[in-house]
């Protein structure tokens, strides 16, 4: 569970990062499952890159999705259930908890592309103010030459407009980036954000993959509202309900 300051940290500045909460041999576990879905997705043609683009020398970007992770490996459906991460969100956005989105984001090495400034509940549309809460893992450390999160902290209070952009899905049309801040992660570590908190990742120019996880979750008291921008979420599976084992929830996982 959270703090006080924790969560009055989050609610001011629109997303919080949290220490070590997982051991190696399960961050170990999580990177072998996405290798896996990655293996599996690329040998039956299903690997999709979300984000085409181009580097400064012409060479071509990619940024992968595991759409619906936790329907294509045991290890996330595990994952999206565990209390460690329930008890957090439970405490920002209350006990009724849907599941909205759990997707690999995948930046191969060297040619990892960028995803622009958004904000999750463009996408997502839901009825309620403060409903959405999005967890980001890492499953190798991330930096600001690998492609790790930035974020605008105080910029969640409102939906600001956004622009449809070919193979870029919608992007913010004039984030403020003077107040831009990178969010680096060890393998493992977390970091909550409100589903109005604008944020961005740069193309990975190492060495190595970057591998994370986003699971974002809604106040199941809202509904969602629908719209164009929510056509990419469509089926999405319904889980049975979970009550986890330190507090009274209700998930249900669509």
């Amino acid at each position: 569970m959270l703090t006080p300051d924790q969560t009055a940290t989050f609610q001011r500045e629109g997303y919080l990062v949290f220490d070590d909460v997982f051991s190696p041999e399960e961050v170990e576990a999580y990177g072998q499952g996405y290798d896996d879905c990655l293996d599996r997705l690329r040998g039956e043609s299903r690997l999709k890159n979300i984000r085409k683009g181009k580097l400064e020398d012409g060479t071509d970007t990619e940024v992968y999705q595991i759409r619906c992770a936790h329907l294509a490996h045991p290890v996330f459906d595990q994952l999206i259930r565990d209390p460690r991460i329930l008890d957090s969100v439970t405490d920002l956005i209350g006990p009724n908890l849907r599941l909205v989105l759990c997707q690999g984001l995948h930046k191969p090495a060297n040619t990892g592309g960028e995803i622009g400034w958004h904000q999750d509940d463009y996408y997502f549309r839901v009825s309620k103010r403060n409903a959405v809460v999005s967890c980001w893992m890492a499953f190798e450390d991330v930096t600001t030459e690998n492609g790790c999160m930035w974020v605008i902290p105080r910029a969640h209070d409102r939906l600001w407009d956004h622009e449809g952009i070919e193979s870029a899905g919608y992007v913010m049309r004039e984030p403020d980036e003077a107040s831009v801040i990178p969010v680096e992660l060890k393998a493992g570590q977390m970091m909550f954000h409100h589903g109005s908190t604008p944020h961005r990742s740069l193309p990975n120019t190492t060495d190595t993959a970057r591998r994370a996880l986003a699971t974002h979750y809604m106040d199941a008291t809202a509904s969602i509202l629908g719209g164009k921008a929510t056509g990419n979420r469509s089926h999405l599976r319904i889980h049975p309900s979970f009550v986890g084992p330190h507090r009274m929830r209700t998930v249900t996982f669509r």
